[in-house]
Protein backbone atom coordinates (compact mmCIF):
# COMPACT_ATOMS: atom_id res chain seq x y z
CA UNK A 1 0.00 0.00 0.00
CA UNK A 2 2.86 2.31 0.81
CA UNK A 3 4.31 1.65 -2.64
CA UNK A 4 1.04 2.70 -4.36
CA UNK A 5 0.89 5.96 -2.38
CA UNK A 6 4.49 6.79 -3.23
CA UNK A 7 3.90 5.95 -6.91
CA UNK A 8 0.81 8.17 -7.00
CA UNK A 9 2.70 11.12 -5.51
CA UNK A 10 5.62 10.69 -7.92
CA UNK A 11 3.44 11.13 -11.02
CA UNK A 12 4.44 14.75 -11.61
CA UNK A 13 4.55 15.77 -15.25
CA UNK A 14 2.03 13.22 -16.52
CA UNK A 15 -0.49 15.88 -17.57
CA UNK A 16 2.20 17.93 -19.29
CA UNK A 17 3.41 14.85 -21.15
CA UNK A 18 -0.12 14.09 -22.31
CA UNK A 19 -0.54 17.68 -23.47
CA UNK A 20 2.51 17.22 -25.67
CA UNK A 21 1.92 13.65 -26.90
CA UNK A 22 -1.72 14.06 -27.99
CA UNK A 23 -1.12 16.97 -30.43
CA UNK A 24 2.02 15.25 -31.74
CA UNK A 25 0.03 12.09 -32.41
CA UNK A 26 -2.64 14.12 -34.26
CA UNK A 27 0.05 15.87 -36.31
CA UNK A 28 1.67 12.52 -37.13
CA UNK A 29 -1.64 11.00 -38.27
CA UNK A 30 -2.47 14.03 -40.41
CA UNK A 31 0.93 13.92 -42.09
CA UNK A 32 0.67 10.16 -42.72
CA UNK A 33 -2.83 10.69 -44.16
CA UNK A 34 -1.43 13.25 -46.60
CA UNK A 35 1.43 10.94 -47.60
CA UNK A 36 -0.98 8.05 -48.20
CA UNK A 37 -3.32 10.28 -50.24
CA UNK A 38 -0.52 11.55 -52.50
CA UNK A 39 0.90 8.06 -53.05
CA UNK A 40 -2.52 6.56 -53.84
CA UNK A 41 -3.21 9.38 -56.30
CA UNK A 42 0.15 8.89 -58.05
CA UNK A 43 -0.36 5.13 -58.24
CA UNK A 44 -3.89 5.50 -59.61
CA UNK A 45 -2.73 8.11 -62.13
CA UNK A 46 -0.03 5.76 -63.41
CA UNK A 47 -2.49 2.86 -63.74
CA UNK A 48 -5.11 5.00 -65.51
CA UNK A 49 -2.60 6.46 -67.96
CA UNK A 50 -1.37 2.94 -68.75
CA UNK A 51 -4.94 1.69 -69.23
CA UNK A 52 -5.83 4.63 -71.49
CA UNK A 53 -2.71 4.07 -73.61
CA UNK A 54 -3.47 0.36 -73.91
CA UNK A 55 -7.05 1.06 -74.98
CA UNK A 56 -5.91 3.67 -77.51
CA UNK A 57 -3.41 1.27 -79.08
CA UNK A 58 -5.81 -1.68 -79.21
CA UNK A 59 -8.85 0.54 -80.09
CA UNK A 60 -10.93 -1.52 -77.65
CA UNK A 61 -12.62 0.92 -75.30
CA UNK A 62 -14.50 -0.08 -72.16
CA UNK A 63 -17.99 1.26 -71.50
CA UNK A 64 -16.89 3.48 -68.60
CA UNK A 65 -14.38 5.42 -70.74
CA UNK A 66 -15.03 8.39 -72.99
CA UNK A 67 -13.99 8.81 -76.61
CA UNK A 68 -13.74 12.44 -77.70
CA UNK A 69 -13.53 13.17 -81.44
CA UNK A 70 -12.09 16.34 -82.99
CA UNK A 71 -12.26 17.17 -86.67
CA UNK A 72 -9.00 18.20 -88.28
CA UNK A 73 -8.34 20.05 -91.55
CA UNK A 74 -5.01 18.23 -91.93
CA UNK A 75 -4.10 14.82 -93.29
CA UNK A 76 -5.77 13.10 -90.38
CA UNK A 77 -9.51 13.09 -90.88
CA UNK A 78 -10.31 13.04 -87.23
CA UNK A 79 -8.44 13.05 -83.96
CA UNK A 80 -9.83 10.80 -81.23
CA UNK A 81 -8.94 10.86 -77.55
CA UNK A 82 -9.65 8.18 -74.95
CA UNK A 83 -10.32 9.50 -71.44
CA UNK A 84 -10.40 6.97 -68.58
CA UNK A 85 -11.64 7.90 -65.11
CA UNK A 86 -11.14 6.20 -61.76
CA UNK A 87 -12.29 7.08 -58.24
CA UNK A 88 -10.81 5.30 -55.24
CA UNK A 89 -11.60 5.62 -51.54
CA UNK A 90 -8.66 6.31 -49.25
CA UNK A 91 -8.12 4.69 -45.88
CA UNK A 92 -9.08 7.03 -43.06
CA UNK A 93 -6.29 7.25 -40.49
CA UNK A 94 -7.68 10.23 -38.58
CA UNK A 95 -10.74 9.46 -36.44
CA UNK A 96 -13.94 11.45 -36.86
CA UNK A 97 -13.29 14.58 -34.87
CA UNK A 98 -15.79 17.47 -34.64
CA UNK A 99 -13.55 19.95 -36.47
CA UNK A 100 -12.99 17.42 -39.29
CA UNK A 101 -16.68 16.59 -39.82
CA UNK A 102 -17.04 18.69 -42.99
CA UNK A 103 -14.34 16.83 -44.90
CA UNK A 104 -16.44 13.88 -46.00
CA UNK A 105 -15.04 10.64 -47.35
CA UNK A 106 -11.47 11.00 -48.61
CA UNK A 107 -11.01 9.73 -52.15
CA UNK A 108 -8.88 10.19 -55.25
CA UNK A 109 -10.28 10.95 -58.69
CA UNK A 110 -7.86 10.59 -61.60
CA UNK A 111 -8.10 10.55 -65.37
CA UNK A 112 -5.86 9.07 -68.04
CA UNK A 113 -5.79 10.50 -71.56
CA UNK A 114 -4.40 8.93 -74.76
CA UNK A 115 -4.66 9.58 -78.49
CA UNK A 116 -6.31 6.85 -80.59
CA UNK A 117 -4.61 6.33 -83.93
CA UNK A 118 -6.31 5.39 -87.13
CA UNK A 119 -6.17 1.74 -88.02
CA UNK A 120 -5.00 1.02 -91.59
Amino acid sequence: MEFAKRLWRDQEGVVESALVVIPLMALFLISVQLIVAVNYRNLDLTYMQSAASEEAISTVVSTSDEVISFSSPHFFDELRLVVSHRTRLLPRLIPNLPFLSGIGTPSTDVAGVAVMERQP
